[in-house]
């Protein structure tokens, strides 16, 4: 927003990614998933709601982890195996974040590091970013030419 004093987000790309980033993301979620289980009994909608969290959050992580790896040691076939492990990683990743982003305000909470990751470099997300402004405007050139016509039909 155009002369907003807000502060942008921490922007973080793919490429940025680490197995270690994935292990202090599950790390921090593990214990408090863990309490919630342990505070409530086997069986119940609190516990069940919990453990599938914990599970979907231990799936994701080994899957950004693996991807960080593959993406690290960089010996892909060809760019479409690369490409796809980029898309793996940014699912596993952004699901991670997802489940973290409740407790954003605990001591703990890495707000640089656990953002939604939305582009693989910074190029990527250049030509995103300037993709996006060309929709904007174009979005903004057509509802000023619909209001100009509404405007002149009455």
């Amino acid at each position: 927003m155009p002369g907003s004093s807000a502060p942008e987000p921490p922007r973080l790309h793919l490429v940025d990614l680490t197995p270690a980033d994935a292990e202090a993301i599950t790390g921090f979620l593990a214990p408090r998933l863990r309490a919630q289980m342990d505070e409530h009994r086997f069986g119940t909608p609190p516990y069940r709601t919990a453990f599938a969290l914990d599970a979907i959050v231990h799936r994701a992580g080994h899957g950004a982890r693996r991807h960080a790896q593959d993406l690290a040691a960089d010996s892909f076939y060809d760019r479409h195996e690369r490409l796809r492990c980029l898309h793996a990683l940014q699912d596993a990743w952004n699901l991670l974040w997802q489940a973290a982003f409740p407790w954003r305000e605990e001591d703990g909470y890495d707000r640089d590091r656990w953002v939604c990751v939305e582009y693989i470099d910074a190029e990527h997300a250049a030509r995103g970013e300037a993709m996006k402004a060309e929709i904007d405007a174009e979005l903004r050139a057509e509802r000023s030419a619909a209001a100009r016509a509404e405007g002149g039909s009455r």
